[in-house]
């Protein structure tokens, strides 16, 4: 018994011939005959009742259909998974990314992965950005993403710049910062600071400590409407706070640094060996982020 055997036998179910099944195969009709003959020896039952150019699977027969149609997609499987081997395609991927993309984009991002790479077994999680280097360090995860300040750098990891990004210091609109027409460092001392908040071996802490008065919390999505609602000044990252600009619910300080630039960034260990799936995945941010570049 071969699998091209039991191959022509699931095609010759499927086609109610065995003149079809041939040509679907591109053998002879005699071959794929003798093949069917010769798997109903090996098995010592008949498989089809024969009349005339048509044929149908005898009780037995469409009896060991499902299970032979089994056995040739897990051979299509095998063959198709050491394809993918030998063209240097991940089998597992485990990534860690902050918030500072819209949650539609990665939504977007999983779909077409799971679609683009259907064996690859895919792990996304959300992290803060501070906490990702350690993460990679300890192998917790094998890929970070996230937005960086440009003069920060990962210690225990290798960064790649995968595009710069606008980041703004805003806030809600009628807010007594959004009424004046300079702000100044006192100004914004004297108003709540919302920042993002991260895991350290002394403790939660916030990373940017820009004001008295501070308020942390995990993600920028979070920032952002917490800011719509008045409750202090943050920095956010353009195509987070896009939207809420362009509704009014947001504005942009008038304070002399009130637009900066950060850099979007992927965090991996040197040891680790990027494959299609990490090349593919990084080319579809890279996109996303260039066409913001080049106005949103």
């Amino acid at each position: 018994m071969t699998l091209a055997q039991i191959q022509e036998f699931v095609l010759v179910c499927r086609h109610g011939s065995i003149a079809a099944a041939a040509r679907a195969l591109g053998k002879s009709r005699g071959a794929v005959s003798m093949g069917i003959s010769a798997l109903e020896d090996h098995l010592g039952v008949t498989l089809f009742e024969r009349s005339g150019n048509q044929v149908k699977p005898t009780p037995i027969g469409a009896d060991l259909l499902d299970d032979c149609q089994r056995i040739v997609s897990l051979a299509q499987s095998l063959e198709q998974r050491c394809m993918r081997h030998l063209q240097g395609e991940e089998r597992m991927l485990r990534i860690a990314r902050d918030d500072a993309l819209p949650e539609a984009f990665w939504r977007e991002i999983v779909i077409r992965l799971s679609r683009r790479f259907p064996n690859l077994d895919l792990c996304f999680g959300l992290s803060t950005m501070a906490e990702l280097d350690a993460m990679i360090a300890s192998g917790e995860v094998d890929l970070g993403i996230g937005l960086q300040r440009a003069s920060s750098r990962p210690s225990a990891s290798e960064s790649v710049v995968l595009s710069p990004v606008q980041v703004m210091m805003v806030v809600a609109a009628g807010h007594p910062l959004s009424l004046l027409q300079q702000v100044s460092e006192q100004d914004l001392r004297d108003y709540p600071c919302i920042g993002q908040a991260h895991f350290t071996p002394q403790g939660l802490r916030v990373t940017e400590a820009a004001s008295a008065r501070q308020v942390g919390v995990s993600h920028f999505e979070l920032m952002r409407d917490m800011a719509a609602e008045g409750i202090g000044w943050t920095w956010l990252p353009r195509p987070l706070a896009a939207d809420y600009l362009e509704t009014g619910r947001l504005v942009i300080l008038r304070h002399v640094a009130a637009v900066r630039m950060d850099e979007y960034v992927a965090l991996k260990s040197r040891h680790y060996r990027e494959g299609q799936v990490t090349d593919w995945l990084l080319g579809q941010v890279r996109e996303y982020l260039r066409r913001w570049e080049l106005g949103g």
